[in-house]
């Protein structure tokens, strides 16, 4: 059986990048793990529930699990590092490195360079998969990051500015790409990507799916998925896999 492997920061980030992809590779028989790098323990919480670190890293956890099983993937590991510290932290590469030598993922899949709207741990995460991908002896497994439009995550940005230095990095103009290696549609299986958005219920507030980023932003993602490959340019292995996916 074919393994999917995502490699993501916080519960939430399967579900709006690459949640269509994984809900396709699982209805096509693929094995999907989910491999989470914090508990997202220092976000806000929006239903009302128990607002402590502690309290809100074991509902997000749930979340986590909802949505991939919504996704039908396996249930997720979540390696309890600090949420908001990974830039900050030792790498996790060696951790990463063990975990594709001993999944064997035929695909891989997480966060760009960009960190969809430049959050340092999404950005700290990618060059921990990256190096450990590129330690890998041949073959190496297929490793893929979203492409997101050029402004769509602006917004999403701004509010994350205060974490990203001054100037802050990324610059606002290195945030999405018109440029991508593969385009994967989901719309038949968009209702699933949204229902495993809504599963994060503590950070939507009025448990709105919609609402867990600024408006418009939901809506774009729903009617495909785009991939940059870390080879640099489009490879034959990863498109006839992403082909295999579509009914």
């Amino acid at each position: 059986m074919p393994t999917l492997l995502a490699i993501i920061p916080h519960p939430d980030d399967e579900s709006y990048s690459f949640g269509g992809t994984i809900a396709l590779a699982a209805r096509s028989g693929w094995r999907c793990l989910v491999e989470c790098a914090t508990a997202g323990e220092c976000g806000k919480r929006h239903d009302g529930g128990l607002a402590t670190e502690a309290a809100i890293g074991r509902a997000r956890i749930r979340e986590l699990r909802d949505s991939c099983r919504i996704l039908r993937a396996e249930p997720p590991r979540v390696w309890g590092l600090p949420d908001g510290g990974l830039s900050a932290s030792v790498s996790a590469g060696p951790h990463i490195a063990d975990l594709l030598h001993d999944l064997a993922p035929d695909l891989v899949l997480t966060l760009g360079p960009d960190g969809a709207y430049g959050h340092p741990d999404h950005t700290a995460l990618h060059h921990w998969v990256r190096d450990a991908w590129l330690a890998c002896p041949e073959p190496r497994p297929a490793l893929l990051w979203p492409v997101f439009p050029p402004g769509l995550f602006l917004p999403q940005y701004d509010r994350c500015r205060h974490m990203l230095g001054d100037p802050p990095s990324p610059a606002p103009g290195e945030v999405g790409s018109d440029t991508f290696d593969y385009e994967v549609p989901i719309a038949t299986v968009a209702a699933i990507k949204r229902d495993a958005i809504a599963a994060h219920r503590t950070q939507l507030p009025g448990a709105d799916p919609q609402a867990i980023f600024p408006p418009g932003i939901v809506a774009a993602l729903m009617a495909s998925e785009r991939f940059s490959d870390a080879c640099g340019s489009p490879q034959p292995r990863a498109a006839a896999m992403l082909r295999n996916f579509l009914p």
